[in-house]
């Protein structure tokens, strides 16, 4: 479907190209029909993420919901930018879906859900479109506050995890065996990751990554409560989990030196204290919020309980409705 037909995307599936000026990307709205002035769930997932992770939730979401997504510049289905970017930053990202959604046509209230670095993404969106926001779920999201004492990824942690390709990040941490996508769905996830154009784009976004904290931390969201008394949820996942089994892994493959392993170590074992405080944190964005805590999943909640995420999205959009 071209973008210069006039879709209607309120009402059943609808996907299309569309044009944000110097290249196209991939929209598409599916789910329950808008009706006039009510929330859409949005969904801005994580660096290198694609919405292939998220098909489930979707699948849990779209009976009482309108659900949107889309591939950021590069990713899936979407076109790259005639001239390669070295460095894609959260302020891109927000910058991009802006145009993209008035291109479209598609106007608010949007109830964001955000996974990792989806976090940093859409609260540059919400400081573009703060009075578009109904409502926010944040899946065990990154913040200004996260790591921001060091360089992360630390070069001790990545001297032991050593040559951490997805696909062995999925093979250690278990997401092989735990993921809860049908076999066409997992394969989709696998051959979208291994692609060499999205590591390209994974790599640009990364090293957006550091200095992205500082321009967030300017805005003071937290301070100003960015969200009044809208609903907020936050999910926090067990990313230490996952990176205390690479570490495992890479000390049984003889990976680093001592002194990086006890650094790696040390740090590793902090962390679980520090997510807790940094997830918490989140709720300062509004005076309405809760926070849950998921059982087995560790940094992918999408594809692992995305029913806990798909019950956070209902109480949110329930909230607002």
């Amino acid at each position: 479907m071209s973008s210069h037909q006039v879709i209607d995307w309120n009402t059943g599936t609808k996907s299309a190209m569309i044009s944000i000026g110097t290249h196209s990307l991939y929209l598409s709205t599916s789910g329950q029909e808008r009706k006039s002035g009510a929330p859409a769930v949005l969904l801005m997932q994580g660096m290198g993420s694609l919405v292939d992770e998220w098909v489930v939730v979707r699948r849990l979401v779209t009976p009482f919901a309108r659900w949107i997504e889309y591939d950021r510049s590069g990713l899936g289905k979407s076109e790259a930018p005639p001239k390669f970017q070295d460095k894609i930053t959260a302020v891109d990202v927000a910058r991009e879906l802006d145009i993209l959604l008035k291109n479209s046509g598609i106007e608010g209230p949007f109830i964001i859900v955000c996974h990792s670095w989806g976090g940093i993404t859409s609260r540059e969106f919400l400081h573009l479109r703060p009075d578009d926001i109904a409502g926010m779920v944040f899946v065990d999201a990154n913040t200004e506050n996260m790591h921001a004492s060091v360089k992360w990824p630390l070069p001790a942690i990545n001297a032991v995890i050593g040559n951490c390709t997805w696909l062995r990040w999925m093979q250690v941490t278990g997401l092989v065996l735990s993921h809860k996508l049908r076999g066409e769905e997992w394969k989709a996830v696998v051959e979208g990751m291994e692609d060499l154009e999205h590591e390209k784009v994974e790599e640009s976004e990364a090293r957006g990554f550091q200095a992205d904290l500082p321009v967030l931390a300017a805005k003071k969201q937290f301070e100003k409560q960015a969200l009044g008394h809208r609903p907020v949820s936050v999910i926090r996942g067990n990313s230490p989990r996952d990176f205390q089994m690479m570490y495992d892994a890479g000390v049984a493959a003889g990976n680093g030196t001592e002194a990086e392993k006890k650094l790696a170590k040390e740090y590793i074992g902090s962390w679980g204290p520090k997510d807790h405080q940094w997830q918490e944190e989140i709720l300062r964005l509004s005076t309405f919020g809760r926070m849950v805590s998921v059982s087995t999943s560790g940094h992918n909640v999408q594809m692992v309980e995305p029913e806990v995420i798909a019950e956070e999205i209902r109480w949110v959009y329930e909230q607002v409705v």
